[in-house]
């Protein structure tokens, strides 16, 4: 029995090597010049004794000479690992040749030949840090295997057209960012590279048509939308990282756009159920049914996960996958995320779960952002406190009297304090334990 193929750049180049592979700051590279351009990175890797199964860090910024410098790392047989937008400091990767920029134009200008190495699926290709939202974030070694099934999943449930563009704002570090570079590769498809998020630049991008795909997570969606972007352009917008609330949605479908929610995580290789794009409207807030051989079930009310994409190092047993994030599956077979286990917050030996009081209090007109969380308490063990980046000037009585209209007594904040921002991760996911 053949093992499946890994060598999808090679391919795309061969049967699309006039397809722009990715666009970023006004300059595109084609498939044949990006496989050219790796082939000469993995060389001088090569040179530098860097081998198979040796830990290599892309210190770069997003744009095409982070893409050339993933793919010149992967054809060299590397374990990949890009840094987060800040570079190195804090981040350990033990033993890595680091690709920079000044290293990686003196390997970019080599012109030798380099043939791809032929990884096995089940080896590791990519090293990628957990958000680390409920704790320090741990790297999660992701194979081939993984990231082809996961690749073969997304087309299965949201379709590949040939002139597809995939609108990347999201850091490359996180799994969400780096895992639409290595997708496009299989389809052969482009990638438009944004380096960070940038409303009014993604917006014109929107507008002019530049892409077909964007994934994003919900704040983003959020102020495109008060941007006043032509959402309605690309085919499907993905969103994930979080919960959109009921309000945003509504807001987004009704002017036309194409939200499909998502779920995934680090250790699946990003997604794991997906809203198909014809369910958009029907399904709205649900995170879809499994993506192809992706196994999903309720464990105790935990979100427990099976299948291909998931990395071997996180396999429990029966080979399933414990998410810690809390959820339930509607008789048709479609997930509804409900909340971080490790968020959940018992006050008075009720449970309240976070994500319901932030719906409840985001369709009040003057709350531009909420999250909630626990506090300790010497009475109730935890109170329910409410952190909210108002929009004008709103009273936390009146947001309170807004919330009990809604909410059991139990859930019903104790505290609402107003800030300016809220902790957030690279992937724009909340940091609730900076709250606490």
């Amino acid at each position: 029995m053949h093992a499946a193929p890994t060598d999808w750049l090679d391919r795309s180049a061969r049967v699309h090597p006039g397809t722009v592979a990715v666009a970023a700051d006004g300059q595109e590279l084609d498939y044949a010049r990006l496989r050219a351009e790796a082939g000469a990175v993995a060389a001088a890797l090569a040179d530098d004794g860097v081998g198979p199964g040796d830990p290599v860090a892309i210190d770069l910024p997003a744009g095409i000479a982070h893409a050339v410098a993933l793919h010149g790392a992967i054809l060299s047989g590397a374990i990949v690992q890009s840094l987060p937008p800040a570079g190195r400091e804090g981040v350990d990767v033990d033993g890595a040749t680091y690709l920079d920029a000044q290293r990686l134009e003196r390997a970019r200008a080599g012109k030798r030949e380099w043939a791809s190495f032929g990884r096995h699926p089940s080896q590791p290709l990519t090293r990628v840090l957990s958000s680390g939202t409920s704790g320090a974030p741990k790297p999660v070694h992701l194979t081939a295997a993984n990231h082809l099934w996961s690749a073969l999943g997304s087309a299965l449930n949201l379709g590949v057209e040939r002139d597809d563009r995939w609108l990347c704002c999201l850091p490359l570090n996180h799994v969400g960012g780096l895992t639409i570079l290595i997708r496009s590769a299989i389809y052969g498809t482009g990638v438009l590279l944004h380096r960070g998020f940038d409303v009014d630049r993604v917006a014109t991008a929107l507008e002019a048509g530049e892409a077909t795909l964007a994934s994003l997570v919900p704040t983003q969606l959020v102020r495109l939308l008060d941007a006043g972007a032509a959402i309605d352009r690309p085919r499907l917008l993905l969103v994930g990282g979080g919960p959109v609330s009921s309000e945003v949605l509504a807001e987004a479908l009704g002017r036309g756009a194409t939200v499909v929610q998502t779920y995934g995580l680090t250790e699946a290789c990003s997604q794991v159920s997906t809203l198909a794009p014809g369910e958009a409207q029907e399904r709205a807030g649900s995170a879809g049914r499994p993506l192809p051989c992706t196994d999903v079930r309720i464990d105790g009310e935990e979100i427990v996960v099976r299948g291909p994409t998931v990395a071997p190092g996180a396999r429990g047993e029966g080979g399933w996958l414990r998410t810690g994030d809390l959820g339930r599956i509607d008789p048709d077979g479609y997930l509804w995320v409900e909340g971080r286990r490790d968020d959940l917050i018992v006050s008075g030996g009720e449970n309240v779960r976070p994500n319901r009081v932030e719906e409840a209090l985001s369709s009040h007109p003057g709350v531009a952002e909420i999250a909630v969380a626990g506090r300790e308490d010497r009475e109730w063990g935890q109170v329910v406190v409410a952190f909210v980046v108002a929009a004008g000037e709103p009273d936390a009585a009146e947001l309170l009297e807004h919330a009990r209209g809604q909410l059991a007594p139990h859930e019903v904040p104790k505290r609402i304090e107003f800030v300016d921002a809220l902790p957030r991760t690279g992937s724009g996911k909340v940091l609730r334990r900076l709250l606490q």
